[in-house]
């Protein structure tokens, strides 16, 4: 629903500075490699979600989805046939890990000089947890060992239990996280359509009349042959790159730049990539405008270690220069031949051994535990949530309001029996709400006033418990403090599904029951909220005349 929204449409640049101060560092250094796989990780993630993971796979970085990616990478690393698409996989999946756990736990990636053979990426939970950072690739590499399925979720239940004994303790206590830049899952579903959109719009339906306008379209079979074509034909209409330089953007000529990045595509193993242009990235990082690969479509050989990427139109550019277009093609290496794919239990990749060799695998990287502190781990979290309607942050909220109501009904000129929530009390809310202030703006000025968050929380309550509706909360407060104020992020109450019983209906009611249903499929996404607060606000713009007050609420419901 809406808990994702603003979430997705940042690309966290704001924390970009944070792990920027390894970009000068020393070649080798710690700092300068933790850089680089910063920087790398947006094409981890976007690698992961094109070629690893099913069209229905939910990119959210949240526990509950790590079983299904254990389950995916158990299956996917059984067929090894030696080509670099296992490896990718494994690193793809342990970038996803320290994401998830670091939205879990907090904290940042860093990097360790003793973790594997000679340094691995870590995730360092939020310092006051006191957790022991934990190295991804070493828990997938267990994972894969073990092969029980369990091991991701286990890395996840570990922290997210650490987190539940620090708010027993620190109640308005929540996970700080520096955010890793580029890789929210809105920024990697969009870095993912992007090739698409460019090759639907631009090329697809010019396919046919680029290849008639080029000499027939029996020439363009993406052949080696049509190569050399393609050559003689820049040969004929520029005698220089700046004359080419000056009709590179027209249909034609990008259709010719689309013909020979598809040919390394079809006959290279190559793939499409398009990184948009992110005006606050740092200069010089990969979505800067002044980077190499940002603002263009190109193709890559991303599925193996030693693959070259190019742009297509530099490609013709460099052939319009005078090279022989066949050996710029010929740059991207030929696809590896199939070997006969062994299959079984998952193996670590040779490729991976220079990361981590495989006695670097034995030991366990997650704290061993027995069979019975498993099973009560297991127990204890089922990975789900927090969701909007029970989250840490609601109950803390709502305890809150409960252990304050007899003052409040005290200091409202009452006690807790005849405030009781009944429907008619609502007027006398109501009137309280009218005595004590006279305009809109100073109740905004008073918005955190005792009396009006016990007045909200009341008037809410009444609608739970007199029409079933259930309270709900954003499951986590805001990073960013200074942030324009969310009109979602305030405790609301909203209306219980709607649900067909039916036996409720006898052959008199038929009619409206199909009226009913029929109204529901037209407005089946329509939820009712209220946003109690808001309410008694709103109470000093209206009049005294119908739907004006607090009871009107209720009506809402029926």
């Amino acid at each position: 629903m809406d808990d994702h929204i603003r979430d997705d449409a940042d690309t966290g640049t704001a924390d970009a500075p944070a792990y920027m101060a390894g970009r000068h560092a020393p070649d080798g250094s710690p700092a300068h490699r933790l850089y680089l796989w910063i920087e790398r990780l947006h094409d981890l993630m976007t690698l992961f979600h094109d070629q690893f993971a099913h069209e229905d796979w939910e990119h959210e970085y949240s526990a509950r989805s790590l079983p299904e990616l254990e389950q995916a990478l158990l299956d996917f690393c059984s067929v090894d046939d030696g080509a670099d698409d296992t490896p990718l996989h494994i690193e793809a999946a342990a970038a996803y890990l320290g994401e998830t756990l670091i939205a879990e736990a907090g904290g940042r990636w860093d990097w360790d000089e003793t973790a594997g053979t000679d340094g691995l990426p870590v995730v360092r939970p939020d310092p006051v947890l006191g957790c022991a950072p934990v190295v991804p690739l070493l828990v997938v590499g267990q994972a894969l060992r073990e092969a029980s399925g369990q091991v991701l979720a286990t890395a996840a239940r570990l922290l997210r239990r650490a987190v539940r004994d620090r708010q027993r303790q620190h109640p308005e206590w929540w996970p700080q996280r520096i955010r890793t830049p580029w890789v929210r899952a809105g920024t990697i579903i969009s870095a993912c359509r992007a090739p698409e959109r460019w090759r639907n719009q631009c090329m697809i339906d010019y396919l046919h009349w680029w290849a008639e306008q080029a000499g027939g379209r029996d020439r363009w079979l993406f052949t080696p042959a049509s190569l050399d074509a393609m050559e003689a034909l820049l040969r004929r209409h520029f005698r220089t790159v700046e004359d080419y330089d000056r009709v590179a953007d027209e249909p034609f000529w990008l259709m010719a730049a689309w013909y020979v990045g598809q040919y390394v595509v079809h006959n290279k193993g190559a793939l499409w990539q398009y990184r948009e242009v992110n005006p606050d990235a740092p200069p010089g990082t990969w979505y800067a405008a002044d980077n190499y690969w940002t603002g263009s479509v190109f193709v890559s050989q991303r599925l193996r270690y030693d693959g070259h990427a190019e742009h297509p139109w530099v490609m013709l550019r460099e052939a319009v220069a005078g090279k022989d277009l066949r050996e710029i093609v010929d740059r991207f290496p030929d696809p590896l031949p199939h070997r006969a794919a062994v299959t079984g239990r998952a193996t670590w990749p040779e490729q991976l051994w220079p990361q981590a060799r495989p006695e670097h695998l034995t030991p366990p990287a997650l704290p061993p535990l027995t069979d019975a502190e498993s099973a009560e781990l297991t127990a204890a979290d089922d990975l789900q949530g927090p969701d909007w309607y029970d989250n840490h942050r609601l109950n803390t909220w709502l305890t809150e309001r409960r252990d304050a109501f007899p003052a409040w009904a005290a200091a409202a000129g009452g006690t807790t029996a005849t405030w009781d929530f009944s429907p008619a009390s609502l007027d006398r809310l109501e009137a309280l709400v009218r005595a004590r202030f006279t305009t809109y703006e100073e109740m905004v000025a008073a918005k955190d006033d005792p009396f009006l968050t016990g007045a909200a929380w009341y008037f809410g309550e009444v609608q739970v418990r007199t029409c079933g509706a259930v309270w709900r909360y954003r499951p986590q407060p805001p990073e960013d403090p200074d942030a324009p104020c969310d009109p979602y992020d305030v405790p609301m109450v909203q209306a219980p599904e709607r649900t067909r019983d039916e036996e409720a209906y006898g052959d008199e009611d038929d009619k409206e029951q199909q009226d009913w249903e029929n109204d529901e499929e037209e407005d089946e996404d329509y939820v009712h909220l209220c946003d109690p607060a808001g309410t008694l606000r709103a109470l000093l713009l209206k009049g005294d005349g119908p739907e004006t007050h607090l009871r009107d609420a209720l009506a809402a419901y029926n």
